[in-house]
């Protein structure tokens, strides 16, 4: 179950994305399943890298300033700022799920939608955290 906590960041990110696109910002979906981590989650991924935290960011950059507007490597490269508070989330999705391993899918253009996917080995647990990018 997500604490205070990381419920309270999450709609800190949505208010954030909503404040600067009016038609649109943040919406997740949590889903927690018992019993299914060796059939939702079934690769060996490991602990949270640099890697999903910095795919993370990325996807919190777009939805607070929009796609960037070149391929160039900079441009993809996501700020301090959003790696930071990519870092918080991870840190608060720990903190409540206790997860041995981690994923991160970024799916459509732009990264728009970016799925946390968890795996809790020693009860079998299957955590995922769907975020995507609205622009209604």
């Amino acid at each position: 179950m997500l604490s205070t906590a990381t419920l309270e960041l999450l709609q800190e990110l949505q208010d954030r994305a909503h404040a600067i696109f009016e038609q649109g910002g943040v919406l997740y979906t949590y889903v927690e399943a018992a019993n299914q981590a060796h059939s939702r989650f079934p690769e060996s991924r490991g602990s949270v890298s640099q890697v999903v935290v910095d795919g993370l960011a990325r996807f919190l950059q777009v939805t607070q300033q929009g796609p960037p507007l070149d391929d160039a490597d900079e441009a993809t490269r996501p700020s301090p700022s959003f790696v930071h508070e990519a870092q918080s989330l991870m840190a608060c999705l720990r903190d409540d799920l206790s997860f041995d391993e981690i994923s991160l899918a970024l799916e459509g253009e732009d990264d728009v939608l970016a799925t946390v996917s968890m795996a809790r080995r020693k009860d079998n647990r299957f955590f995922s955290l769907e975020l995507w990018w609205s622009t209604d």
